[in-house]
């Protein structure tokens, strides 16, 4: 169970730089965020189901878990007891090389961090009715006109008459 969620400073400049080079990097940075946005929102879960895992793990540090990204990009990330730290963002070779400069990593948390404590509640979405999307609207409309007897016929296979 992990109750509190923190990102190292070093990190949060990282991710700043690689949305600013776009690209693949850019990239990157969107599914990191989306892979800390999953894990605060399901906190409780456990943290390998959140992202895709590297094939072979992380040795070199204890309790280091590394995220496949995609496209060459690793995310290094370190989980203490009921804690989960992200560390690191950068291409399998950065990665390396960190890993590497950081074998035996013993961290502790100083001011610098931000934790962002995980209640189990989802945050309402603060959109303002006028920027619904339009497509919804028209997904609603469709699902109106579907019936029991369309269904049917389209999964004819599949259901007893």
């Amino acid at each position: 169970m992990i109750l509190s969620v923190s990102i190292d400073p070093k990190l949060r400049k990282r991710l700043t730089e690689l949305r600013k080079q776009g690209g693949a990097s850019s990239y990157a940075a969107k599914k990191a965020d989306d892979l800390i946005n999953r894990l605060l929102l399901r906190g409780k879960d456990c943290s390998h189901e959140i992202g895709k895992l590297t094939k072979n793990g992380e040795f070199r540090i204890r309790q280091c878990k590394k995220y496949d990204l995609g496209n060459g990009f690793r995310l290094i990330c370190l989980r203490q007891r009921h804690h989960f730290i992200f560390l690191y963002i950068g291409t399998h070779d950065e990665c390396h090389r960190w890993l590497e400069r950081n074998k035996g990593l013993r961290y502790e948390m100083d001011e610098g961090y931000q934790d962002i404590f995980i209640t189990g509640e989802i945050p309402e979405p603060s959109v303002p009715a006028e920027e619904i999307d339009p497509a919804d609207a028209y997904e609603d409309q469709l699902l109106q006109k579907i019936d029991d007897k369309m269904l049917r016929k389209i999964f004819c296979g599949l259901c007893v008459k």
